[in-house]
């Protein structure tokens, strides 16, 4: 895959399939929060609210917060409530609690992920657009592998910290293009760096940006 194409692709599908030949780009972290993000993709489509809540217990367990046992507990509620939610929801509740549940059995296999993308695109109002949002996601999880970034340590002054955590734990990423005139005050120079907070786009919780400034991998 080139460069121009890694850009522009608009098929998750190769994008992940590129990216799990860079095993030190996509850990099992950004594997886990890329799940994630699709679930998150369905969650107002789901009318339970334990299936709503197994999306929260997700993402914490994809970034280490909450145990294997809690995410088993917040899947069980969900299959017990969406029996019923599909019976009143029809097909689109029940693409939605598919999608739900290959994201949470994707985050601890990494051969089910090109599946649980599949499943929030087939759930998703808009398939096209869905898949576009996908590869977007992934850029902004994974960054640009044709352009490996060396952060300094020196660009992590207290301003540039204290607004990437706060972005991550409320996961509210408004404040990017702040964080891009924080990094610049710090010495960053790197202009893919802040071209990434200041550019229109989506930002996740594994955004590569927030993750080199808060250490994360």
């Amino acid at each position: 895959m080139t460069e121009a194409y890694w850009l522009t692709c608009v098929d998750p599908g190769e994008l992940l399939r590129s990216a799990r030949r860079k095993k030190k780009l996509l850990t099992d972290r950004k594997f886990r929060l890329f799940a994630v993000a699709c679930a998150r993709s369905v969650r107002p489509l789901l009318a339970s609210d334990n299936g709503r809540r197994a999306v929260e217990v997700a993402e914490r367990y994809a970034d280490g917060s909450a145990t294997t046992h809690e995410m088993s507990v917040a899947q069980l509620d969900a299959i017990r409530d969406s029996a019923e939610a599909e019976d009143l929801g029809g097909a689109s509740e029940y693409k939605a609690n598919q999608a739900l549940f290959a994201a949470i059995n994707a985050c601890d296999d990494r051969n089910r992920f090109a599946y649980a993308a599949e499943c929030a695109v087939d759930a998703a109002p808009d398939p096209q657009l869905e898949r576009a949002q996908q590869c977007a996601l992934l850029r902004d999880i994974l960054g640009n592998p044709f352009r490996p970034i060396t952060f300094s340590p020196a660009w992590r002054s207290s301003t540039v910290l204290a607004l990437a955590a706060q972005m991550y734990d409320s996961r509210d990423f408004g404040a990017m293009p702040i964080l891009a005139d924080a990094l610049q005050e710090a010495g960053c120079d790197s202009a893919d760096v802040l071209n990434h907070c200041r550019a229109p786009g989506v930002h996740v919780r594994g955004c590569w940006v927030v993750d080199l400034v808060l250490g994360k991998e």
